[in-house]
């Protein structure tokens, strides 16, 4: 028998990834998200209940009567994701996203879901600067929970609390959470900024060469190990985990795109520095992340538990084809 699932903020890439994984794997999905993603992302939205259950749609994710009504309605979920967030905005935008409703959710899953394992995707930006977190500059789940780790711009900063947030729930409460932390997420609905630029200078037969490190993370393996973190849980867990199974430079994440959308021809460039003042938020992203080129972020935890991770070109396989077929029109 399959698990039932909710995923809060679902109308977007991630929760688009989370509901595929899920309802392929016979499990129950349930969607709670804003009535403003609904309209704004129309498209995708249609796909998403032909997948879930149930969407449950609010005029916002943090009134507390809204969250006991939905939790009310279907009922408590064997797993609960916390797919709301934001990497770019004002600070006071960043952690009402990425710190308040996750604390909300949390608080209202304990006072009634006892045996509900609340998955909170955070990323590898939480860590900030890692250069206290890391053995030979190596990172792995930490001792204590951020001992050491330092943020590196507002966007860290929010996440940080917002993992705090959750991880003193858990452990003042009998709510099992299991903070994730991926890396760049790659598979289908890549609507983001990021793959768009690629999309397009792929399509002006560009290719990126070299550029920042990054980590990366098949979106759908998120619910993979979410499920083995759900079969293991037994009675408590409170736990930090890693997903970034690939690393490498942003050119070799772009030459597979190139790869996969049939461009055989191209000119390479070097990738630009981030612009000074006013910049497009992939830039922004790009400069937190200018922290971290030098750590490698190493899974263990869910590779002990027999997490076996997708292919990183299989995954951006998937982002090319559904570029292919989707780019340029509304969402």
């Amino acid at each position: 028998m399959g698990y039932r699932v909710l995923i809060i903020g679902g109308i977007g890439y991630l929760g688009y990834n989370l509901a595929f994984e899920h309802s392929s794997g016979g499990d129950v999905v349930y969607i709670a998200a804003r009535k403003s993603s609904a309209q704004r992302r129309r498209r995708l939205f249609d796909e998403l209940k032909q997948l879930a259950e149930k969407v449950l749609l609010t005029s916002t994710l943090q009134d507390p009567a809204d969250i006991q009504g939905s939790i009310d309605s279907i009922g408590c979920p064997d797993i609960a994701y916390m797919a709301v967030g934001k990497l770019t905005g004002r600070p006071e935008e960043l952690m009402e996203a990425n710190a308040i409703i996750p604390k909300k959710w949390a608080e209202a899953l304990a006072r009634r879901c006892s045996n509900t394992l609340y998955v909170y995707i955070s990323n590898t930006l939480a860590v900030g600067d890692a250069g206290d977190c890391a053995e030979n500059n190596h990172v792995a789940e930490e001792h204590q929970h951020l001992k050491g780790c330092r943020p590196v711009g507002p966007h860290s900063r929010s996440k940080m609390e917002g993992e705090r947030n959750v991880m003193n729930i858990c452990r003042r409460t009998r709510l099992s959470v299991a903070i994730l932390r991926p890396g760049l997420l790659v598979g289908r609905w890549c609507y983001h900024e990021e793959w768009r630029l690629l999309y397009r200078l792929a399509k002006l037969h560009i290719r990126l060469r070299g550029g920042p490190i990054l980590h990366a993370t098949p979106a759908r393996d998120i619910a993979v190990a979410s499920r083995i973190l759900r079969d293991r849980m037994g009675d408590k867990l409170c736990g930090w985990f890693y997903a970034t199974p690939w690393r490498g430079d942003l050119g070799e994440l772009h030459e597979m795109l190139l790869r996969h959308l049939g461009v055989k021809h191209y000119i390479p460039l070097p990738v630009p520095r981030p612009p000074r003042g006013k910049m497009p938020s992939f830039f922004k992203v790009l400069a937190e992340y200018s922290a971290q080129q030098h750590f490698v972020f190493k899974p263990r935890a869910l590779e002990v538990f027999g997490m076996e991770w997708r292919n990183i070109d299989e995954a951006v396989r998937e982002a090319a084809e559904w570029l292919k077929n989707y780019m340029g029109k509304k969402h």
